[in-house]
């Protein structure tokens, strides 16, 4: 069995990455839009039912796009 050296694990291990990397900031965009739009759509809501609906999902649009931001983070970091 032949050994792995460095280069080939360096060039396996980083496949692909940038493009990752594209696809989850285009993920971010977005989400990011997403959360703009409900936050907007809150203001505007007069209905108690809807306002709460809209608010739960803009708490989870919220997480999403803090989760993305920082795995965004981490991916660029690891590609640098």
């Amino acid at each position: 069995m032949r050994e792995i050296n460095q280069t080939e694990i360096a060039s396996v291990s980083g496949a692909g990455l940038t493009e990752f990397l594209g696809e989850v900031n285009t993920a971010l965009t977005e989400v990011s839009g997403l959360f703009d739009t409900t936050v907007a759509s809150i203001k505007e809501s007069t209905d108690l039912g809807q306002t709460l609906g809209l608010t739960y999902k803009a708490i989870g649009l919220n997480f999403a796009k803090s989760f993305l931001n920082a795995f965004s983070g981490f991916l660029t970091t690891l590609a640098a």
